[in-house]
């Protein structure tokens, strides 16, 4: 079978899907933050609504504010039923968000959380919107994202290529027919963006296998090759599909190539392209 990434939507989606923005306290915030972390972690909602709005008063524009109260009311939304969201309460944890975006447009732990929630409540269209967005603005700044007090993140490209990725793999474990497509339009986003980001090409290709679409599975692959033609895992998806397209000839060509390529850490997926390699001989 094709050896795309094996995505796993991960299991425990805390609906504190941010709350490691408290990690470290402003001088100024300090009382304020550390208390309604613990209030909100100790599940008293009154204290912790008390504390929000002492602390919206005494500072309006602190960016950490917008945190709050997206954490609280993401709380407050499964305060009745653990297992079903209170929509109303998800609307204004959004709605607080997407005004802390609005205002510090370059806070990268902003964007995930807002996207997080957009994934547990299943709004997958909102959640292929906004990865673009996170996308394009990357671009537009050139991936000069901040974090909590507008401290810099280390290594922002790779902090970008795995958010992406991981967005993508939740997609691809939903194994739903109609998601298909927005996992291409991401992918192509990334590329207009990023025009060496050979992982986009390769979710292209995965994703037109799944449409049973191989000749632009090909096209998307072949693309992926030759930025990295010694690439073990790509060499296998091209023979992957060539043998699906009925051409042992080609197929046999790229098993070989993924055989010689494989590294040591690549030792299952060389064993496995040698065995379709024996079977097509």
């Amino acid at each position: 079978m094709l050896l795309e990434i094996r995505y796993k939507m991960k299991k425990n989606y805390l609906f504190l899907v941010i709350l490691f923005l408290f990690g470290s306290y402003s001088s100024y915030g300090q009382s304020f933050k550390g208390d309604f972390k613990d209030a909100l972690e100790a599940g008293d909602m009154a204290k912790a609504e008390k504390i929000l709005l002492a602390w919206d008063f005494a500072d309006a524009n602190d960016p950490e504010i917008y945190v709050a109260y997206f954490n609280f009311y993401t709380v407050k939304s499964l305060e009745k039923d653990s297992t079903k969201y209170d929509m109303e309460y998800v609307r204004q944890a959004l709605d607080y968000i997407s005004n802390g975006i609005a205002f510090f447009p370059t806070r990268f732990d902003m964007r995930l959380g807002k996207i997080y929630m957009l994934i547990r409540i299943e709004d997958y269209k909102s959640v292929t919107a906004e990865v673009i967005k996170l996308i394009n603005y990357s671009k537009e700044i050139d991936n000069d994202w901040k974090g909590e007090n507008y401290s810099l993140i280390e290594r922002p490209d790779e902090m970008l290529n795995g958010a992406v990725q991981e967005f993508q793999g939740i997609l691809f474990s939903k194994e739903d027919p109609a998601l298909y497509d927005d996992i291409i339009k991401i992918s192509e986003e990334m590329l207009k963006c990023y025009p060496t980001h050979s992982q986009s090409l390769l979710n292209i290709s995965t994703a037109y296998v799944m449409k049973k679409n191989y000749d632009k599975s090909l096209e998307a692959l072949l693309k992926a090759v030759q930025m990295r033609p010694k690439n073990a895992v790509y060499h296998y998806n091209i023979a992957y599909v060539y043998e699906k397209k009925g051409d042992k000839e080609n197929a046999g060509k790229h098993y070989k190539l993924a055989v010689d390529n494989a590294s040591e850490k690549e030792q299952k997926l060389k064993e496995a392209a040698q065995k379709r390699l024996d079977l097509l001989r």
